[in-house]
């Protein structure tokens, strides 16, 4: 079998031209674009790990932010509770108080009267006491007092 040089060393010549066009045109191209897409991918990781990094804080701050609005509700509600019942008691003293002195005025206002008929005191004609009466009204035959 012969080897024809001048063919082989043609191949190889245009097996380098080949590789070279294709590093140039193609590989090229394609490692650009994969680099490309890696730096943006890495872009996109750094930014989202800011984000979730600054969401972390916001929450942190919102949960903080939060127990001081629960401890102030609760404070104020705490607050309000004791007020209403202080003012509470308060009124009720004021209500007794009130009580006890309309009872004591009213014990010095209705003091307690003189029967409608008397024993006879001496000297005085004698009388004799009837029962009052209820009217009756002319619809009704019976007291008042029966019907309630």
């Amino acid at each position: 079998m012969l080897i024809d040089w001048f063919t082989v060393g043609a191949q190889v010549l245009n097996f380098l031209i080949l590789v070279w066009l294709m590093k140039r045109f193609i590989y090229q191209p394609i490692l650009n674009t994969i680099d490309g897409r890696e730096k943006k991918i890495a872009d996109e990781l750094a930014d989202a790990a800011a984000r979730k990094a600054e969401a972390i804080q916001e929450r942190d701050d919102f949960k903080e932010k939060n127990e001081v609005f629960d401890q102030e509700r609760a404070d104020l509600l705490n607050k309000t509770t004791d007020d209403a019942e202080t003012e509470g008691n308060r009124l009720l003293a004021e209500a007794k108080k009130a009580r006890m002195n309309s009872a004591r005025n009213g014990r010095k206002r209705c003091a307690p009267r003189p029967p409608i008929c008397s024993k006879r005191s001496p000297g005085a004609p004698s009388r004799k006491c009837f029962p009052l009466r209820e009217k009756r009204s002319p619809i009704s035959p019976q007291p008042s007092w029966r019907n309630a």
